[in-house]
């Protein structure tokens, strides 16, 4: 990640946005970036929730209990704390700080994310991110799939004498590949930048890109607009991504291809029509989608 390494143009700041507070699953509080009423995707992400940073006392700790989802990928990383999955595949499976969570509900799938015992009884720090990732058209209705990826086994890059950590979760940078891959050319790379570190990104690869700053605040390529915390910053088209940090960040960058159809929500579930919607609905109710076991 060294300005020799990148060439051509920088990506700019075209935009910024401020995500929205909402109540999700048991009743625990997010920052919804995606959608907005300016933009319904970044790529193929319709959606972004960042839960956290907070810290919870002993017995106040909430998840999302069971619940069905249909159309899209879910992909969760988890920053700080501890949670369970469980699913009407069969999966259950603990997740840890640095972990990722992948998903394809396909035709439809029910899961439960729950904190897990030890965070539910002494309480503790609580940070992480939901993403939705849109299923192309024709796509939708397949078979549902799900994948928990350890901390090892997400490339690390640093800059600035260490100053800067990137994890890429999706995509490429440089030779480097992430771990999830899947349609739509997913790219999601979680950052910790300290107070006044700066970096250079290669960063041609997704043809949309987005970066949503969790905690603290950065600029991009020499414009003088901050992006604090709470805000995604929409960027232009480009090679490589210059962030310069003015406080101890953690930042997500998201994006891909933009979105090969129109897609129509009905709360978990996401298609092309309303005739896919109302299958889904009437899938869920009959319980085609599965049970999670007791």
């Amino acid at each position: 990640m060294t300005a020799s390494t990148i060439n051509k143009s920088r990506r700019q700041l075209v935009s910024i946005h401020e995500a929205f507070r909402t109540l999700e699953g048991d009743g625990f509080e997010v920052r919804r970036a995606i959608p907005s009423d300016a933009y319904e995707a970044i790529g193929p992400f319709i959606f972004l929730d960042q839960f956290g940073p907070i810290d919870v006392r002993p017995g106040e700790a909430k998840g999302a209990s069971a619940h069905p989802h249909a159309g899209i990928e879910t992909l969760t990383l988890l920053l700080e704390g501890s949670q369970t999955h469980k699913d009407s595949l069969g999966n259950t499976s603990s997740m840890l700080p640095g972990e990722v969570q992948w998903m394809r509900a396909g035709r439809g799938v029910v899961h439960d994310e729950s904190p897990d015992e030890q965070l539910r009884r002494e309480g503790g720090h609580v940070h992480g991110v939901q993403l939705w990732i849109n299923m192309p058209k024709g796509t939708k209705h397949g078979e549902p799939a799900y994948r928990h990826v350890k901390a090892s086994e997400i490339p690390t890059v640093t800059a600035d004498e260490g100053r800067v950590v990137a994890r890429l979760v999706a995509g490429s940078l440089g030779d480097l590949q992430g771990p999830i891959a899947t349609s739509g050319a997913p790219f999601v790379v979680h950052a910790s930048l300290r107070d006044g570190a700066r970096a250079e990104l290669p960063a041609s690869s997704p043809a949309e890109l987005g970066l949503y700053v969790m905690v603290g605040a950065v600029r991009v390529g020499g414009d003088e607009r901050r992006l604090e915390a709470g805000q995604l910053g929409r960027l232009t088209a480009g090679d490589s991504l210059e962030i310069a940090a003015t406080a101890n960040s953690e930042i997500l960058l998201v994006g891909g291809d933009p979105l090969d159809a129109p897609i129509l929500r009905h709360g978990p579930f996401v298609m092309n029509s309303i005739d896919e919607l109302e299958r889904a609905v009437r899938d869920y109710h009959a319980g085609r989608m599965g049970r999670i076991a007791a």
